[in-house]
Formats: C-alpha cells, structure tokens, sequence
C-alpha cells in the first residue's frame, strides 16, 4: 500500500500540469470535458483529504499546516482544472500554481529524504 503522502504528491504534480497555462503544458483545452472533470475531482479529492482530514487532526505541527495549505492550493487548482474559477481567482493564478509547486517539492524532497 502507497503511503499517503506520497499519493498527494502525486496529486499535487497532476493539478500542477493540468491547472498550468503554460503552452507545451496545457492540457485542460486538449482534453475531453468529462477526463477534465474526472482530473480536477481526483485533485479536489486529495485537496480534502489533505485539508479537512489531516491538517484538521495536525494543526500544531508542521506537516498539519502544510497539508492545511496544499489541501486549500489544491482545491483552489480542481477550479482551474475543471474551468469553473471565477475571474477574481483566475488572476491569482501564477501565485497559486507557484505555491502549490514549492508544497509538492517540499513533500517529494521530504518523501526522498525517507
């Protein structure tokens, strides 16, 4: 069995090529409506998991509050997945995607490092 941590990394990695707007990157467009759809739930699932379920029961330690802010990024990244982000989010986008880059090398370095 996966280790948790290491299948939010991954679902970490997959909202972070499918919420990018870069052009060799940017599959949402190219994609089916309902594969789009099935990606961002996979990435909103974990993003719930992450945060209402770990970092709810982890808040005083460290991987509790990051699990609280890559749960939220990747929640935040399913809206941009299943292109239902209103336009005041759409403009945070780069910050986000930047954040929720950092949390997944954290993680994967951490994960390496075991």
């Amino acid at each position: 069995m996966l280790p948790m941590g290491t299948i939010v990394t991954v679902c970490m990695l997959i909202a972070l090529i499918f919420a990018s707007d870069l052009p060799v990157l940017n599959l949402t467009n190219k994609l089916p409506l309902i594969l789009r759809r099935v990606v961002a739930f996979i990435v909103l699932a974990a993003g719930c998991w992450n945060l209402f379920w770990h970092a709810l029961r982890h808040l005083t330690e460290f991987w509790g509050l990051m699990a609280l802010v890559s749960g939220a990024l990747m929640i935040v990244a399913s809206t941009y997945i299943a292109s239902v982000a209103p336009p005041w989010l759409q403009r945070v986008r780069p910050v986000v995607l930047v954040a929720l880059l950092l949390c997944m090398l954290k993680y994967a370095h951490t994960i390496y490092n075991l």
